[in-house]
């Protein structure tokens, strides 16, 4: 037979059990749509974090209090359960970095700039709203080259600054919905701060972000939040003619010697753009797989349903099978023909499917859930269906052509 041929009986057979056809179809829209939502979502987590950490730089370094063997606490407190510096008999201690000891990191070479931080949570009070948001002090002499977000309106906080505050970009637009927030006052705490400058968003409310935190100068957060010895978080600049893992490496070994631990004891955690996307894109390819993994199972579940679409449709077409080998129709032209009924069927759910998943994807980009379907991902999800539908109907097919004529024209 010629393809044609095999293709027009195929096509005519599927036409004729319309119903099973798109029953069967429908699990394969099923499953194809769930591979490409779901690992599109992964691939839009990934992406959404990188392109987070891009705008963090990666001249940035990030130094906060708990080593990978402290356990957080209740207010922000960190406790390691091992034994270490300044305890007798190893009992638990609440670590902590100084501003005395940010003082001696800030002299360290490569060290450009050194944004000593600390935070705490407060009830911020806009034109009789109340939210409860983070309060981040901040060094304003480094604060513009380590938020790591430009300005949507007004400006960064400078050294002259006082009660004045930036907000991030959620703050004014879903917090207290109003984008036109600059020169007008906000309370924290009940004391009054005037909004200087009003943050870009930072591409969503997942890591890193910003957009739900309120920045004021360090000085005015001490006294608010009468916390003068100890930081919450300290952010490097490195300087454009060092590396950053070597300055990495020198703000560990000197952090080491200041608070007289070992490598296997640290008590605090040293953190680079390398560092985090090394370990982002360790977590996305195993959210990946896994979420490809549950999407599978349906798209086997659709496969398993063509197979037994197709030994039906052997069972039904038994006596034409007679017929067409009665006509010289050789063994390999009904497997061609089943086999080319089997992957109109994979082809035409995996064409659907990936329709379905990008009208998935529109509706949750209206809740902000990331996702990214690629090129690549649609045309493997077509032939993934495809590979299912002809694998499935690959036994039906040798069946059908293992049929001897005779057999088949008697069959009723």
């Amino acid at each position: 037979m010629k393809i044609k041929d095999i293709f027009d009986l195929a096509l005519t057979s599927i036409q004729h059990r319309h119903l099973r056809s798109w029953l069967t179809i429908l699990g394969i829209v099923i499953g194809v749509a769930s591979i490409i939502t779901l690992i599109g979502i992964s691939l839009g987590i990934s992406n959404q974090i990188s392109s987070r950490l891009n705008t963090l730089g990666s001249n940035i370094i990030t130094i906060s209090p708990g080593g990978q063997q402290a356990s957080r606490l209740g207010g922000g407190a960190f406790v390691r359960p091992t034994g270490g510096a300044g305890t007798p008999g190893g009992q638990a201690t609440t670590p902590e970095i100084t501003f005395e000891q940010a003082n001696d990191l800030s002299t360290l070479p490569g060290v450009e700039k050194l944004d000593t931080r600390i935070q705490k949570r407060e009830t911020v009070e806009y034109q009789n709203q109340n939210s409860s948001l983070t309060i981040i002090g901040t060094n304003p002499d480094a604060f513009a080259d380590t938020v790591g977000v430009a300005m949507y309106n007004g400006r960064y906080l400078n050294p002259s600054d006082g009660e004045s505050a930036v907000v991030g970009f959620a703050v004014a637009n879903s917090t207290f919905q109003d984008l036109d927030m600059l020169d007008k006052q906000i309370l924290i705490d009940n004391v009054p701060f005037h909004v200087v400058g009003i943050l870009n968003s930072s591409g969503g409310g997942g890591f890193g972000s910003v957009d739900q935190d309120v920045f004021i100068p360090l000085k005015t957060a001490e006294q608010m939040f009468n916390q003068t010895t100890d930081v919450s978080e300290l952010v490097v600049e490195v300087s454009a003619d060092h590396d950053t893992d070597t300055v990495a490496a020198e703000l560990t070994n000197e952090l080491i010697i200041l608070h007289r631990v070992t490598v296997d004891t640290e008590d605090f955690t040293i953190t680079t753009a390398a560092t985090l996307e090394t370990t982002v894109a360790s977590v996305t390819d195993t959210l990946g797989l896994l979420l490809g993994g549950i999407a599978s199972i349906s798209l086997l579940v659709g496969g398993i349903g063509v197979a037994n679409t197709m030994f039906m449709s052997v069972l039904e077409q038994t006596r034409d099978i007679g017929v067409y080998k009665s006509l010289g129709a050789k063994n390999r032209d009904v497997v061609y023909m089943f086999l080319c009924e089997a992957a109109i069927i994979g082809f035409v759910g995996g064409l659907l499917g990936v329709v379905l998943s990008f009208i998935v994807s529109i509706i949750l980009g209206d809740f902000s859930v990331p996702i990214t379907i690629s090129a690549p991902l649609v045309l493997g999800g077509l032939f993934f269906s495809v590979v299912i539908g002809v694998v499935a109907g690959w036994a039906p097919a040798r069946n059908a052509a293992s049929i001897p004529p005779v057999e088949a024209l008697r069959y009723e």
